[in-house]
């Protein structure tokens, strides 16, 4: 099997998402917006409880915070809009006769639209976030390093297994849109549980005791969670290995089942333009 229709439909979607500098400037804005205010109220928050033992430390509390924000964009938070435009219209009919793995084909755009959104956003964070900020000194409130080399390296490769794994959710938001044909749904359901479950809205370590197993077990935490808590050097149950072996189930589990829905949306597709 040929590589080079997956590298084009990755290359063509990765031009795409950095074409539009004016909108990752204005995303780089608003992430730093929004993760300022979350620091401000975890500091009010422990500040007034010196003597309560968190899960993260203040500090750590910050870091996970600044890079879940810089990794923002790599949420699965509906379809790839051209499938969404393309099952609107009954263009969708195009993908469905080439001569190509629709599966891979479809993945490899979704791949390069979160990356291309994500990569650029995440360095200049992790640039304004980091030495920036303690050059004008908020050096408290940085984004902190790694707790050793190994814990970079490792969370460098949950990274890689986490934009694989939100690829692969992309791809049943994909599949939604073809069945619907209508993007709505996809985002109407991927939104909301992409941004609680990944620890957007409250890092899932500081969620009460009782959830956080579920929390950690579900797929969404292996986007931006277990990645952050390598990277931290926090606790995770079973060590990094369970961690790594998380994302890697789900992420196998999600394509096995994945391609068997869309076999089954292609075989029942009912293509309508509009």
């Amino acid at each position: 099997m040929s590589l080079r229709p997956y590298l084009t439909a990755f290359g063509l979607q990765w031009k795409i998402g950095l074409r539009y500098r004016i909108a990752v400037v204005a995303g780089l804005v608003a992430q730093m917006w929004f993760g300022a205010v979350t620091l401000m109220a975890y500091a009010s928050v422990y500040h007034a409880a010196p003597d309560v033992q968190a899960p993260l430390s203040l500090r750590q509390a910050m870091t996970y915070t600044w890079i879940q924000q810089s990794l923002f964009t790599l949420l699965p938070l509906g379809c790839l809009p051209a499938i969404g435009d393309a099952a609107r219209t009954g263009a969708i009919v195009y993908d469905l006769l080439r001569p190509v793995d629709m599966w891979n084909w479809w993945l490899s755009a979704s791949l390069a639209r979160l990356l291309g959104n994500a990569v650029p956003r995440a360095v200049l964070l992790a640039c304004v976030a980091g030495p920036l900020a303690i050059l004008v000194g908020l050096g408290a409130w940085s984004l902190a390093g790694p707790a050793s080399l190994i814990s970079a390296a490792l969370a460098l490769l949950s990274i890689t297994l986490g934009a694989l794994l939100s690829a692969t959710i992309v791809m049943w938001w994909n599949i939604l849109t073809a069945r619907t044909l209508s993007p709505l749904g996809s985002y109407a359901v991927g939104t909301p549980l992409a941004v609680l479950l990944s620890g957007m809205l409250l890092p899932l370590p500081l969620y009460p005791d009782w959830v956080r197993p579920f929390l950690l077990a579900q797929p969404f935490a292996g986007i931006t969670d277990i990645p952050i808590r390598i990277y931290l050097g926090t606790f995770i149950p079973g060590g990094v290995a369970t961690g790594l072996g998380l994302q890697i189930f789900w992420l196998t589990a999600l394509t096995l089942l994945g391609r068997l829905w869309m076999r089954q949306t292609v075989n029942r597709l009912e293509v309508q333009g509009a």
